[in-house]
C-alpha cells in the first residue's frame, strides 16, 4: 500500500495549483462579477489524467476547490476539457495518427486513445472558437496546460540505446522553443486568464525495480511467458538489462531536471513579452521515490500478458480498438 494514495498526490498538486493561482489580479477580478468561472483544460495525457476516474483526475480536483472552497464562498465553475492521451504540441504531419487525422484535425477521438491530434494548439484555437460563440470573446479565467514530452514520446525519453546528452537539445526544442509559441497562442486567445503550465517527473529512478520495469519491457514487446522466464532472472537479467537500465534511469533525469529548466524559460520569456505574470510554473510533486515501479510509486503497474492495473484499461482497450480499426479503415495505416 502506498503511503500516499493517488488521490492525495493529486489534491497536493492541486493546492500547489491553487496557491500559486489564487490572489493574482488577473484570477481575482472574475469575483467582482456574477458570471460563472471560466476553466480551460489543454494539453496532453498528463493533465488528462490517463487511467484514472474522472472524479481523481487533477482538473476535477481544481474544478471541485474553486466551486466550493477557493474564495470563501460557492462559485458557478465552466470547465472545457480538451486535453487528450497523446496530443503533440502543434500538428506534426510526419507523424502516422496526424497523416490520419489530418483529413481533419478537429476530429476528437476519446481522451484515453493515443493519437497525437488533435494537436495542443489545436484545442486552444477550437476552445476559443466556442468562447466566441459563447459571447466571450476574452477567453477562459484560468488555463491548466502540460506540453512537451508527446513532442518526444516517452519512449524517446527513454531510450537507452542514445547518448543522454542528445536529448537536452531536444527538450530545449520542443520545452522551449515550441511551447514559448503555444503560451503566446494560450495568452492571445485568452488575454485575462492566468495560464497554469505544469511540469512533469522522473519515470524511471534507482528506486525502480529492475525486474517489475524489465518484466513491462518484455510484455510490451510481447516476449512468450517463457522466454520472459528465461531472460528475467538474477542471473540474466544484469546482462540483458543492467546497463540499458542505468541508461534510461540517467535519461529520466536529464528529462526531469531539462524539461523544469525549459518550461521556466518559455513562462519568463512570454511574462516579459506580455508585460505581466501571466503565466505559471507548477512543479510535479512527484519525486524519484514515486517513479514506476518503485515501492511507493504513483503510477500504475503493468500486470501479466500487458494489462495494466489502472481502472480505465478495459474501457481504453475497447476505445482504441474502434478507433484504430476506423484509422486503419481511412488511412491504410495499422496501428497497434
Amino acid at each position: 500500500m502506498n503511503k500516499l494514495s493517488r488521490r492525495e498526490f493529486l489534491r497536493s498538486i492541486t493546492a500547489t495549483t491553487l496557491v500559486a493561482v489564487v490572489g493574482r489580479s488577473s484570477v481575482l477580478q472574475y469575483f467582482n462579477s456574477s458570471r460563472p468561472f471560466e476553466l480551460l483544460v489543454v494539453g496532453d495525457s498528463l493533465i488528462w489524467g490517463q487511467g484514472l476516474e474522472e472524479k481523481d483526475k487533477f482538473y476535477s480536483l481544481v474544478a471541485e476547490w474553486l466551486r466550493r472552497d477557493a474564495f470563501g464562498k460557492p462559485c458557478d465553475v465552466n470547465m472545457k476539457v480538451k486535453a487528450h492521451s497523446g496530443a503533440t504540441i502543434f500538428f506534426d504531419p510526419k507523424r502516422p495518427p496526424s497523416i490520419a487525422a489530418g483529413r481533419d484535425e478537429n476530429h476528437f477521438y476519446k481522451g484515453e486513445v493515443n493519437v497525437s491530434t488533435p494537436s495542443i494548439s489545436k484545442q486552444v484555437e477550437t476552445a476559443a472558437a466556442e468562447y466566441s460563440l459563447q459571447g466571450r470573446t476574452r477567453g477562459a479565467d484560468l488555463v491548466l496546460l502540460t506540453a512537451g514530452v508527446t513532442d518526444i514520446s516517452v519512449e524517446g525519453v527513454l531510450n537507452p540505446y542514445e547518448d543522454p546528452q542528445k536529448l537536452k537539445p531536444l527538450i530545449e526544442e520542443v520545452c522551449g522553443k515550441r511551447v514559448g509559441k503555444l503560451l503566446e497562442q494560450t495568452g492571445q486567445s485568452n488575454p485575462d486568464a492566468q495560464i497554469g503550465v505544469i511540469g512533469y517527473y522522473p519515470m524511471l529512478s534507482k528506486r525502480s525495480s529492475r525486474k517489475a520495469v524489465f518484466n513491462a519491457w518484455l510484455e510490451v514487446l510481447d516476449v512468450p511467458n517463457w522466454k520472459q522466464g528465461f531472460a528475467n532472472n538474477p542471473i540474466m537479467r544484469p546482462i540483458l538489462f543492467g546497463r540499458l537500465f542505468n541508461r534510461a534511469i540517467e535519461r529520466s533525469r536529464i528529462w526531469s531536471a531539462e524539461s523544469d529548466r525549459q518550461l521556466k524559460k518559455s513562462i519568463a520569456e512570454h511574462n516579459s513579452k506580455v508585460g505581466r505574470e501571466q503565466a505559471i510554473f507548477i512543479p510535479s510533486p512527484l519525486t524519484e521515490e514515486n517513479t514506476a515501479e518503485a515501492p511507493n510509486t504513483l503510477l500504475f503497474r503493468m500486470r501479466k500478458n500487458g494489462t495494466v492495473e489502472d481502472p480505465q484499461y478495459l474501457a481504453r482497450k475497447s476505445d482504441c480498438k474502434e478507433a484504430f480499426v476506423d484509422l486503419e479503415r481511412t488511412t491504410g495505416i495499422k496501428y497497434h
